[in-house]
Formats: structure tokens, sequence, C-alpha cells
């Protein structure tokens, strides 16, 4: 079988490939997510899932299958990075708080043959969030549980910022940091049915 890798050290994507039994290898891409890109968000994470992906897939040899993805928060065009600190996350969620946003991730799988050759494609999703009114009291208990640590715009829908969700509308998993259905297509499409890890 060839090996899936995912080019990318965070718990979140290793949780949504290892809820589905996918067998996949970690391996960071040491790529600066902080590049300067000049277009839209949805380039932006176009081109990062593409270069987090291609970084690892030059020194990988052999047959692989190799996962890249990034994931912004934006809001009204804004995108808000993960922040650097407590005040950073206070204002991001006080951005966010009683408003839509759109969370936007990059994903591109890299495929490589024995011969070294190798094709990728990219995709883009985008899932509009709303949030509930927040009170200020509430946005300091949640950023005094530093769960903000390390999350674009400052939340973990999956985690404890759950409860500031009024709705959603498009895919969760995308949200967590990997579209799942568009790569079950991709796989699939290249011949990886990840049903068939299911029974094993």
């Amino acid at each position: 079988m060839k090996r899936i890798i995912l080019a990318s050290t965070s718990p979140r994507r290793q949780a949504l490939l290892e809820r589905l039994n996918i067998p996949f290898e970690v391996i960071g891409s040491e790529v600066d997510e902080d590049i300067a890109v000049e277009n839209s968000p949805y380039e932006r994470v176009k081109e990062l899932s593409y270069l987090k992906a291609s970084a690892v897939a030059k020194d990988i040899e052999g047959e692989a299958v190799i996962i890249g993805a990034d994931t912004v928060v934006t809001y009204l065009g804004r995108i808000l990075n993960k922040p650097s600190n407590r005040a950073e996350a206070i204002e991001m969620l006080k951005i966010l708080q009683g408003k839509h946003h759109t969370v936007y991730t990059g994903l591109t799988v890299v495929y490589k043959d024995e011969n070294g050759n190798s094709t990728s494609e990219t995709y883009v999703d985008g899932t509009d969030v709303e949030f509930t009114n927040i009170s200020d009291g509430l946005i300091e208990k949640y950023v005094d549980t530093f769960e903000f640590s390390d999350k674009a715009g400052g939340y973990a829908i999956q985690g404890k910022a759950s409860i500031f969700i009024e709705c959603i509308h498009g895919n969760y998993d995308n949200v967590v940091g990997l579209p799942i259905p568009l790569l079950y297509k991709s796989l699939k499409e290249h011949g990886i049915d990840i049903t068939s890890f299911w029974a094993e």
C-alpha cells in the first residue's frame, strides 16, 4: 500500500484522519505560514496547502500520497490569524461575536509514483460560521483556558468554543482543518477508497 503522509503536525487534522481509520504518517512541512500572499484568503490557503504538501513530497522516495492543508478564519475579507497572545485572542473573539464569518481550508494532495513522478490536486472549501452574542466576561473565561493557542481566529470549534456556535453552513470538518469529503473524493479517484480501512 502507498504511504499516506500528512504534511501537518496539527493534532486536529491527525484526529480527523484517525477517526476514519486512515493509516498515515506525520511529517511536518516547516513552511513559513507568514509568507506574504497578496491575493484573497481563498488564494492564500490554496497556495499554502500546495507549498506544505510539495515541501514534504520532494524528500519522499517511492510511492506515496502527501496531504497538505492550510486553514484561515476570515471576517469581511480580513484574515484572523492565530493570536500570539491573550489580548489578540480577546480582540478576535470580540470581532466575531454575534456575527457570521467564513473559514477557508486549502487542501493539496500530491501523488508520487515509484519513479518519482508526481501529480497534485488542490481544492479550497469554505464554511460559514455564525457566533452567538458573547459577553465580555465569557470571552475572558474562554481565553483563560488558553484553548485559543495555535488556533486560527482564536477559537476551536471542536472544543470549549462549541458553546459560541449558533449555526454553521457547510462542512464542519473544514472548520476543524481538513475538508474530509474533498479528500475522500480525491483519494478515491486515485484508487484509494478509505472505506476499505474500516474493516481493518
